[in-house]
């Protein structure tokens, strides 16, 4: 959604005031891709991302006529992804811890092969390194540089301060640097050995 101008989320903010049809239309089929990968990002399903979308829209639909134009419509419908998707993770932890009285092993991920230094790998590695944030800092992070919000719209999104969203994006910044700095670093050992 990040190459979708303000002025168009305004425009379809307008539609669905009037119960706009076409509007609704246009801005489900331009928006679902990007709110559909916060959703996983978040919950790490497929299937329960895809059924959070479709109450998320629904109830987009409901609520239309409350829309205020003023604000954001992105910063709203991530929002709204946010919550249902938190609310759906608290319920299936919930369920999940009455259902089983030991608690899981933690997933361990398999070492890699770090011969060269490639693209696989190092996705592989930021996203390990994006996992260790504490999870205000990643989310404002994932939401900055792969969702492509203002720091404005993740301030309303976060209820937090646009200065406090900066800070979270430079300390994850810093940090991703510093994890790569010592991941190259240990590449360039191991190529001298």
């Amino acid at each position: 959604m990040r190459s979708i101008p303000d002025e168009q989320f305004l425009r379809w903010s307008h539609g669905l005031l009037r119960s706009d049809a076409t509007s609704y239309a246009e801005l489900f089929d331009a928006s679902y891709d990007a709110l559909h990968r916060y959703a996983l990002y978040i919950m790490h399903d497929d299937a329960a991302a895809s059924d959070i979308l479709q109450d998320v829209y629904l109830k987009l639909w409901q609520v239309r006529e409350t829309i205020d134009p003023e604000r954001s419509l992105r910063a709203l419908m991530y929002q709204m992804v946010r919550n249902y998707a938190l609310n759906h993770e608290r319920q299936r932890k919930r369920h999940a811890a009455e259902a089983i009285e030991a608690d899981h092993p933690s997933v361990g991920f398999d070492s890699v092969n770090d011969d060269e230094l490639d693209a696989a790998v190092l996705k592989e590695r930021l996203q390990i390194w994006i996992d260790e944030m504490p999870e205000r800092r990643r989310e404002a992070f994932m939401l900055s540089r792969f969702e492509g919000l203002s720091h404005d719209e993740i301030a309303s999104l976060m209820d937090l301060a646009p200065k406090t969203v900066n800070n979270h994006i430079v300390l994850a910044l810093q940090h991703i640097r510093k994890k790569l700095d010592a991941f190259r670093d240990t590449e360039s050992y191991r190529s001298n050995s």
